[in-house]
């Protein structure tokens, strides 16, 4: 259903044409002390309202009725004939809005005439005018209302590239915009602020030639320019040159070690490139540089997390947690270091301070999960549902943790059934229906897993996990090997290096007869990762294959990493006993 435009017949709007106080303006009144002279050489002048005619009150109404239904043509047209009967600025700006959110561009251009006849030093009438004059292409006149914006915004202690830059990247013609600000730039000069604002425009367009020549020619205007800087390094980045961008960084806070905010940005940026001991220096110069930086503290404490330096990780976040400095998600933080260490009173102990904020519904699952693990799976249940669902994703989440507890513990038919029911409520939905699925496989519903999971690459074509599920499902539990190869090489195509893709694709080769390319997939998959189930599968092949004494090695090191992995001791046993 759209949503509503406007508020029928704004009491403000409705006062500001009457010229009648309203009641806020009529308590403040009687409330007010008497004005003394001197005060009175300051007020301001009270705004000329314009008298509620008939004919004005029927456009008006006319318009906010046609607006409450979605029928913005006649909203526009009725709002224009009150603007031109009023000619009140109020009106005019009211007309100007309904006309822009309609793409009503004729009428817009002259809504914002008229507006700046009212009002000629409106920066807002000369934004409408521009706006309209670039969507109906007439570049001429949108070059000399541009000019006019310029001096204007200036004139009022603007930047006014950089309104000029904000007015032209809203527009569709992305292209003309930036052959308007190039000759807008040409008539009043290569100043830092419109190369700056070149330089933006022609990134966000795609023309990284002439992006380039404008960011290196403001360099050469303003070397220590932070923002400068910045967009550089975007720039090199966006033309792939991430090697050269990191350079440029390290060069400038070198250069400039003072430069707090350069140094976070390089830090940031080295946490993009996954070069994360890198990134914890950069970091770590920061606090060093001011001890009170708690995004260097708590930027350090998710990194030497990441790092599994958890004695580090633990500092920075009880130092953040005692200065009351993010402190909720310093106390989750400190949950899953406690989690990591097997300490469970301790760990829940943190999730508990964790009292609301983004990480709130992760520190009650956790709880739960924690719950569940110690063997208590009711206590576990109840704090999932003690937790307020405020929105459709928490309860996608609950019903997901709840599931995962449930499947854990092998109690399969009730995670199915509680999936069942959360897809009554969120039919269609991806995540819920790979859950069930996964349930249904072990349950032997052979049809529904089959079933969720081509429903889901129906609607995600490029889902790569669900993919990989419906070809393995396929390929291990049923002859349709073709139907399965045809899944595992569309994920294998989408992500080649995920071990448990390759594994899947060796698997099938396996069950197709094709022993020489199972091998070489198994084995490659193998190699990546010491996983029990790929360790079980490449075994079978290699027994089968003649080369017992090489399946033996390999399940060998497959029972190192989970000595009671059922698959894998069941297949053992199938072939040696």
């Amino acid at each position: 259903m759209m949503k509503k435009l406007i508020v029928f017949l704004s009491p403000l709007l409705l006062a500001a044409c009457i010229g009648q106080p309203t009641r806020t303006s009529e308590v403040a009144a009687t409330q007010a002390p008497a004005v003394t002279a001197r005060h009175a050489a300051t007020t301001p002048p009270a705004k000329k309202t314009t008298p509620l005619s008939s004919e004005l009150l029927y456009h008006l109404m006319v318009a906010e009725i046609a607006g409450q239904r979605g029928q913005l043509a006649i909203a526009v047209q009725q709002y224009y004939q009150a603007a031109l009967l009023s000619r009140d600025p109020d009106v005019v700006e009211r007309a100007a809005r309904i006309a822009i959110y309609a793409r009503d561009d004729v009428i817009a251009l002259k809504i914002g005439k008229l507006w700046l006849q009212l009002e000629p030093d409106s920066v807002q009438a000369y934004t409408v005018i521009a706006t309209a004059q670039i969507k109906q292409a007439q570049y001429d006149a949108a070059l000399q209302t541009l000019d006019h914006l310029l001096t204007l915004t200036e004139q009022h202690g603007q930047r006014g590239y950089h309104f000029i830059f904000s007015l032209l990247g809203r527009q569709r013609d992305k292209q003309a915009a930036l052959d308007l600000l190039d000759k807008l730039m040409k008539k009043h000069g290569q100043t830092a602020d419109a190369l700056f604002a070149y330089g933006r425009l022609a990134l966000l367009v795609g023309e990284l030639d002439k992006a380039t020549t404008a960011v290196k020619h403001l360099l050469v205007l303003k070397p220590e320019w932070e923002d400068a800087q910045q967009l550089w390094v975007n720039l090199l980045i966006r033309q792939g040159k991430d090697t050269e961008a990191l350079d440029f960084l390290a060069k400038t806070v070198a250069k400039y070690p003072q430069n707090q905010a350069m140094r976070m940005y390089y830090a940031r940026k080295l946490v993009d490139e996954k070069r994360l001991a890198d990134a914890f220096e950069q970091f770590k110069i920061l606090l060093e540089q001011d001890n009170t930086n708690m995004d260097a503290r708590y930027a350090l404490g998710l990194l030497s997390l990441e790092m599994n330096h958890l004695d580090d990780a633990e500092g920075y976040f009880k130092a953040l947690y005692a200065d009351q400095e993010r402190s909720g998600e310093a106390a989750f933080y400190l949950g899953q270091i406690a989690e990591q260490r097997h300490k469970d009173k301790d760990a829940i102990h943190w999730y508990s301070l964790v009292s609301d904020g983004q990480h709130y519904v992760g520190a009650q699952i956790r709880i739960a999960m924690t719950l569940a693990q110690a063997g208590d799976l009711e206590a576990a249940r109840k704090r999932l549902h003690n937790i307020e669902a405020t929105s459709p994703s928490i309860e996608l989440r609950l019903y997901l943790a709840e599931g995962e507890l449930l499947r854990t513990a092998n109690r399969s038919q009730e995670a199915f059934d509680l999936y069942s029911k959360a897809l009554l409520k969120m039919p269609g939905n991806s995540q819920l229906l790979y859950a069930r699925a996964l349930t249904a496989e072990k349950l032997e519903h052979l049809d529904v897993a089959v079933q969720d999971l081509k429903t889901i690459v129906k609607q995600e074509p490029n889902n790569v996990q669900a993919l990989n599920a419906l070809g393995y499902t396929l390929a291990d539990r049923t002859k349709h090997y073709k139907e399965a190869l045809k899944y595992i090489e569309a994920a294998y195509k989408l992500n080649s290096t995920d071990p448990a893709i390759i594994d899947s694709l060796g698997w099938v080769y396996y069950r197709m007869g094709n022993h020489d390319k199972a091998l070489h997939y198994l084995q490659q998959a193998f190699a990546l990762l010491k996983d029990p189930e790929i360790g079980a599968h490449l075994g079978e092949v290699l027994w089968v294959t003649g080369k017992q004494q090489q399946a033996r090695q390999v399940w060998k090191e497959a029972l190192q990493t989970q000595p009671q992995h059922k698959t894998l001791r069941d297949v053992i046993k199938r072939f040696t006993q």
